[in-house]
């Protein structure tokens, strides 16, 4: 019988790993926000949290092949990571990017 080659941290790394890096990711983002209320913080890290898990997979698939990276279970838990940490910077950019298109649009 063949033992098994992956010990209980790989399974919980491969089974949790984005969703704990998106929600680490979004709790250490508080640390660059500030006077902020207990609701706040909360939204905050729910909406980092959220933005995170559903756009790792999309972003890591965009950039995996620009920068040559093979697509794994680090490189997912990374960008899930950077995504959750960074998300409350983001989604301001990408709303005045959209507020810029429909502006251009005549809409």
């Amino acid at each position: 019988m063949a033992e098994p080659t992956s010990t209980a941290a790989g399974v919980v790394l491969a089974k949790y790993g984005v969703v704990m890096a998106a929600f680490i990711g979004s709790i250490l983002s508080l640390g660059f926000l500030k006077d902020l209320t207990r609701g706040q913080a909360a939204a905050a890290v729910v909406t980092g949290f959220f933005f995170s898990m559903y756009l790792t997979q999309p972003v890591t698939m965009w950039i995996a092949p620009k920068l040559d990276l093979e697509v794994g279970d680090y490189l997912l838990c990374g960008v899930s990571f950077v995504l959750g940490l960074t998300a409350m910077n983001i989604i301001p950019g990408i709303k005045a990017a959209l507020g810029a298109f429909v502006t251009a649009r005549g809409v």
